[in-house]
């Protein structure tokens, strides 16, 4: 059993640390910007739906549209002079490829700022991005191997993800299925101590904020038999919202033409901020109110469309940004309609709205970004409620997941181990019955 280097403790602890303030500088950059932006000030904390409610529907207009301006014209200026960017799973897949320190730096703090004027993406790459940054440049101050870089990029990844949430154990599972696709001793290892430094580090700084301090919610055996039956719409709901980004952006981010398209696209999502102040921002005004069933199923379909729009527009628009909150959105936006509407049809074996809408959330984004496990454990993390919501979740996931499968694969004959690449849970399948 291959275990830590000391050297390798080291410098997990290193990019722990550094990942935990890069966590705790891009929050305070983030909610700095967003009270300024639309005009609350700082008088006491405010959740950032608050701020959006609270600013005047020509006030989101005018700030997204400048929001497009810098949108189309930072990413066009990056694209048309800087080193080409290079992903973290593209790096974590051949660590050769570095990243451009220096430009995933600028480009990681772009996607807060756009975040904070109001961008409908999510807010959790840049910081994994610019903690990746640091491995790279850590594993070229230190000279280590391929292998050791590989795992150190992973985890710094994990970690970034675990200090701008605090969710270490979400965050630890999220390096370990997703980059590093292996759960030996020496990765678990690298990825839990990894993410639980960058976690203390921001504690430190930050406390220790719950993202959704939500009230614990009972339910019967009628919400996890309705959590069963949801599970093959959400999976179906994922693979449209799939198919709907695919072709987008349209348009070369290095063509001066994106700048106008960033311009009306960011404009669009004004207007509709107009109507759903709740859109704007990564998602968590959203979840917010569906995690806690205060509002209707006519507003639940108007936040759950024009979100799904204001997404599209911001990638048709060429911004970059994470999907992670805006996926929980629109999973819980589809749990809360599709629950209260059972209700209406079946008043007799009535369903909890907030746990199906909580349930949806994490099921939504499990598949869209293909780490089911880490969802489960994020949402449960996020809010801290109890592992009986693991009955439910569990439950949806597997219903969902084959239903997901069994569409997306169903026509996809895998004819080598190379081609099961591009399709991670059948790879992950295969490793098992290879290694047997």
């Amino acid at each position: 059993m291959k275990s830590l280097h000391i050297k390798v403790i080291f410098y997990l602890l290193i990019i722990g640390a550094a990942a935990g303030s890069i966590g705790i500088i891009l929050t305070i950059l983030m909610h700095t910007i967003q009270h300024y932006a639309f005009g609350y000030g700082f008088h006491g904390e405010v959740s950032f739906r608050e701020v959006v409610e609270y600013a005047s529907p020509l006030r989101r207009l005018i700030v997204l549209t400048g929001c497009g301006v810098l949108v189309g014209g930072a990413w066009f200026v990056i694209h048309r002079i800087c080193p080409p960017l290079v992903s973290i799973k593209q790096t974590v897949d051949d660590p050769t490829r570095e990243m451009p320190v220096k430009t995933t730096v600028v480009h990681a703090v772009l996607q807060i700022i756009t975040v904070a004027l109001g961008s409908p993406l999510g807010r959790e790459v840049a910081p994994r991005e610019m903690s990746a940054a640091f491995a790279t440049k850590l594993s070229q101050v230190f000279h280590v191997d391929t292998e050791t870089r590989k795992l150190l990029l992973a985890c710094a990844s994990g970690a970034g993800l675990a200090a701008v949430y605090n969710v270490p154990l979400a965050a630890a599972i999220f390096s370990l299925e997703t980059l590093l696709m292996r759960w030996d001793y020496r990765s678990v290892s690298a990825a839990f101590l990894c993410s639980g430094t960058a976690v203390y580090v921001v504690r430190q700084g930050l406390g220790d904020l719950v993202q959704y301090p939500l009230p614990q919610v009972a339910f019967g055996e009628s919400t996890v038999l309705f959590a069963a039956l949801i599970g093959p719409f959400i999976a179906i709901a994922v693979i449209i919202f799939e198919k709907s980004l695919k072709p987008f952006p349209c348009i070369s981010r290095n063509n001066p033409k994106i700048i106008v398209a960033a311009i009306i696209s960011f404009f669009l999502i004004g207007v509709l901020s107009m109507y759903y102040p709740e859109i704007l921002g990564n998602g968590k005004a959203g979840n917010q109110l569906s995690f806690t069933d205060r509002i209707s199923w006519q507003y639940g379909l108007g936040l759950l469309s024009t979100k799904w729009l204001a997404v599209i527009l911001a990638t048709a628009a060429g911004a970059y940004g994470g999907r992670i909150t805006p996926s929980m959105m629109l999973g819980g936006m589809i749990g809360l309609i599709s629950a209260i509407f059972w209700n209406m049809l079946f008043p007799g074996i009535s369903v909890s709205v907030a746990v199906i809408a909580f349930v949806g959330a994490a099921i939504f984004l499990g598949l869209a970004q293909k780490m089911p496990v880490t969802a489960v454990v994020f949402l449960l993390e996020l809010s801290r409620f109890s592992p009986a919501y693991l009955f439910p979740l569990c439950v949806c996931l597997a219903t969902s997941l084959w239903v997901y499968n069994t569409l997306q694969f169903a026509n996809l004959p895998v004819k080598s181990w190379e081609e099961s690449q591009r399709h991670p849970y059948m790879a992950y399948i295969l490793s098992h019955i290879i290694k047997q």
